[in-house]
This record gives C-alpha cells, sequence and structure tokens, in this order.
C-alpha cells in the first residue's frame, strides 16, 4: 500500500487532533447542560409540591384545591404539569391536569412508595415525565402526593442541541483540515525547493548547495546539515581526484622508467655487464614502485579500519634508540651523523607498531634531506600532560606555508628540484594518521640551525 504524502498525512494528524479535542468537549457541553436542565426541572418539582401543599385542602371528607379556577396565579395545571393525591393504599383521592382524564390516569404508574426524589418514566404513549412523589399528613391523614412535569421539552431541547453539534463538528473539523493543509503546503515548502535543488546535485555539481531559508528553525539546520556534508563530499572528491592524479603520476614515473630501460636494453648490442646494469635499474623501479603501492596499502587499511589502534605501554624512548640503530646503516650511507640524546624512559600508551612506523619515517626523511657531513639528533621533552620525541636535522628545512601540506599525501616540496631525494611523499601522511589513532600529535617547525623539528607528542598514561 502506497503511504500518502507528508502534506497528506499532516492534514489527517490535524484533522484527528480536531476530532479528539471537539469529541470530548461537545460531549461534556451536552452533558454539562442535560444535568443543569433536569436540575432546574428538580427545582421547579420542588416548588410545584411546595405550592400543591399550600393549595390542597380537606372539604367535606374529600381532598380538594382550594380554588374552583381551573388555573391559578401560582399553579397553572396544564399539558406540562399536574398533581395527584392518593391515599395510604394508592387509591386516587384528587388528580388536577392531565390525570383528569381517565384514560391517561389508567396509563400512569401506580405510587411507589419505595421512591424517593424526583425520577424520570416513560409513559405508554412514549412521552417522558419527571415525578416527585412525597407522603404528607392532610388533617391527620397520611397522603401520598405526587407532582410532575414534562421532561419532552428538555429532551427536544437536548436534541436540537445534538444535531448543532453535530453539524458543527464536521464543519469545524473540515475547515480545520483546510486551514492545515495550507498551513502544511505552506511549512512543507522550503522542502520541496531544497528536494529540487538537491535533485541537480551530482558528483559534477557538488560545489551546488540547498537554500537555507531561516537558519534558525529546524527545516533550516536540516538544509545547514545537508549543506555541510555537501561541503564535505566536495572535499572527499577533491581529495580523491588529487589522489587519482598524484597515484597516477607516481606510478607512471617507475612504469615509464622501465620500459624505457628494457626497451634501450633491447634495441642495444650489450655485454653481460650492461644487461646487469639495466636489469639493476629496472630493479631499482620496481622497488620503488612496490614501496608506493605497500605504503598505500598500509593506509588504507588503517584508514578503513581493519586494522586498529592496540593500546598497550610503550617507551618511547627504547623506540626512538631501536630505530635509530636500524637506520643507522643509511645514515653512514648518506655521511650523516644521527644520534640519540635521550637520558631516561618516555612511558605512554598505544599501538607500537604504528608509533614505531611514525618514528621510523620521521627519521627516514630527516636523513634524506640532511646534507653529508651534518647531524641529525633525537632528543625529547615532557610536560605534565604528554612525553615529546624531537627529532632535529640542519637540512633546508621547511617553509612555514609548506608545514600544512607536506602531511598530505604525495606532497613534496622537492618535485620539481633536480637531483632531490627519492620519495613518495606519504611518510608524513602515514605519521599524521598514526599520531592520530593513537591521540598523540604532529608538530612540524624549525629549530636554531635553520632546519626541520619534528615533534612527535604522546599523552602520558
Amino acid at each position: 500500500m502506497k503511504q500518502p504524502r507528508l502534506r497528506t498525512r499532516l492534514t489527517l494528524w490535524f484533522a484527528a487532533s480536531i476530532l479528539v479535542i471537539l469529541l470530548p468537549v461537545l460531549t461534556g457541553v451536552a452533558v454539562i447542560q442535560w444535568q443543569s436542565m433536569r436540575a432546574a426541572l428538580d427545582h421547579h418539582l420542588h416548588e410545584d409540591l411546595e405550592f400543591a401543599l399550600q393549595m390542597l385542602i380537606l372539604r367535606e371528607g374529600q381532598v380538594v384545591w382550594r380554588v374552583d379556577s381551573e388555573t391559578d396565579p401560582g399553579y397553572d395545571a396544564g399539558p406540562h404539569r399536574w398533581v395527584e393525591v392518593y391515599d395510604a393504599e394508592g387509591r386516587p383521592l384528587y388528580l388536577r391536569g392531565i390525570p383528569e382524564r381517565r384514560d391517561i390516569w389508567k396509563a400512569l404508574p401506580d405510587v411507589d412508595a419505595g421512591r424517593r426524589g424526583p425520577y424520570t418514566l416513560e409513559t405508554p404513549s412514549g412521552a417522558h415525565v419527571r415525578l416527585l412523589t412525597v407522603q404528607r399528613p392532610l388533617a391527620g391523614e397520611p397522603l401520598w402526593i405526587r407532582v410532575a412535569r414534562s421532561e419532552d421539552d428538555l429532551r427536544h431541547d437536548l436534541r436540537q442541541m445534538v444535531l448543532i453539534f453535530a453539524f458543527i463538528g464536521p464543519l469545524a473539523i473540515m475547515t480545520a483540515s483546510i486551514a492545515g493543509y495550507l498551513i502544511s503546503g505552506r511549512a512543507l515548502s522550503p522542502l520541496t525547493s531544497m528536494a529540487e535543488r538537491a535533485r541537480i546535485i551530482s558528483a559534477d555539481r557538488l560545489s551546488e548547495r540547498l537554500p537555507v531559508g531561516n537558519p534558525d528553525d529546524e527545516l533550516g539546520r536540516l538544509a545547514s546539515v545537508f549543506n555541510d556534508t555537501f561541503a564535505r563530499l566536495q572535499g572527499s572528491f577533491d581529495r580523491l581526484k588529487r589522489f587519482t592524479a598524484d597515484v597516477s603520476h607516481e606510478l607512471r614515473t617507475p612504469l615509464t622508467a622501465i620500459r624505457t630501460v628494457g626497451e634501450v636494453g633491447l634495441q642495444e648490442s650489450r655485454t653481460i655487464e650492461d644487461h646487469q646494469e639495466v636489469i639493476g635499474s629496472m630493479l631499482e623501479e620496481a622497488d620503488r614502485l612496490a614501496h608506493v603501492v605497500e605504503t598505500l596499502l598500509t593506509l588504507s587499511r588503517w584508514e578503513s579500519g581493519r586494522v586498529t589502534a592496540t593500546v598497550a605501554p610503550v617507551d618511547l624512548a627504547e623506540v626512538a634508540r631501536h630505530v635509530a640503530g636500524n637506520l643507522s646503516v643509511l645514515a653512514d650511507e648518506r655521511g650523516v651523523t644521527l644520534a640519540v640524546n635521550i637520558s631516561g624512559p618516555l612511558a605512554a600508551s598505544g599501538d607500537g607498531t604504528m608509533i614505531r612506523q611514525a618514528v621510523i619515517n620521521v627519521i627516514d626523511n630527516a636523513i634524506k634531506f640532511t646534507a653529508p657531513g651534518s647531524r641529525v639528533t633525537v632528543s625529547s621533552a615532557s610536560t605534565a600532560a604528554e612525553h615529546q620525541l624531537v627529532i632535529d636535522d640542519q637540512g633546508p628545512g621547511i617553509p612555514e606555508d609548506h608545514r600544512g601540506r607536506v602531511v598530505e599525501r604525495f606532497y613534496r616540496m622537492d618535485r620539481d628540484r633536480e637531483g632531490g631525494p627519492e620519495g613518495a611523499g606519504l611518510g608524513l601522511s602515514i605519521v599524521q594518521w598514526a599520531m592520530a589513532a593513537n591521540h598523540g600529535r604532529l608538530e612540524i617547525g624549525s629549530n636554531p640551525d635553520g632546519g626541520a623539528r619534528v615533534i612527535l607528542a604522546m599523552p602520558r598514561p
């Protein structure tokens, strides 16, 4: 079953709410009005009884009315009210009003001594009367006196009221439904505009944004949330495009080199030593290609959540000394002095593998960008909140306007430098991700010698 539109559902909910409110209100008004009319009728019955007690007298052994007129200013016997008098055995002694007609008197019920207070009776003819029966002495004789008033007028008025309510209720609900439909349409019009604008937004038009009428109401905040989402998607797509372009460039370079070296080696007649040199060059480019792919796979595994940070005690000083020992061979090859000046332990908590990879990448970069005969120093600093590994080199340093971009994938300041150190531009991206995954931070600056200073900070456990 197809679900109705939101505007239709809102209109139905609004109409149902009006019905839920209106039905008990009208019912309550009718009940209160009926009780009020019934109470007024009972009050008149008591007045009739008091007046009848004053007008009834015993004359020559018979109960008669004090005056001979059928009507008098105090009590108008007629079709709407009457009085009856019965002896103790229930025999009629006096009838005034409708009960004077014998056929009607026979239809009236006997005097019921068990009834107390006013009560309603339906006659065989279908009329409704309100009766009040009491026992009062007259000239020393106990008599039953019953007064009555017709209730049909009250019931007629009640029916008229119910009919009016039956007409007003649906009319009010219909009017409220129309108003609700118009109001809901007005309220939902911003959603229609947002839907039309969102329909044209695609991967090629992520710069489009939804209209924000009132940023402080619910629809405005919803549009702002969607616009923020589109902005993040646009940023992601832009980074993906740059990443794809950079990956294509990084992979094309070694592949082109391998193809070129191989074609040259096949076209020219060479000695075994020449072929070995060609194969060696191809293997170097293959190693570079494998390094790029492996680094990308590492980042992909980390960011996808398949590899999560394992929290365990880590001594940053021990990690730094161990990494420096492993990279000392590389430093010696480049004629760079690598020194670790850390006296005591630096206790932290995090994933040892990720932290070790971050330290390796930073020290490796420092060695690559430091000129032969220079020095790379690993020291430490501590605050009340964290321990820091400080890596200083004596290279050209990182200009301030580049420090925010060197953590981007494939970004290299030396891309256009002739004879610059080889690299894929992924090392600091891994460092940035590893530190963030372990609640640490990466800080890039400069040292007094003009070289780069990289700080790896981890919170104290």
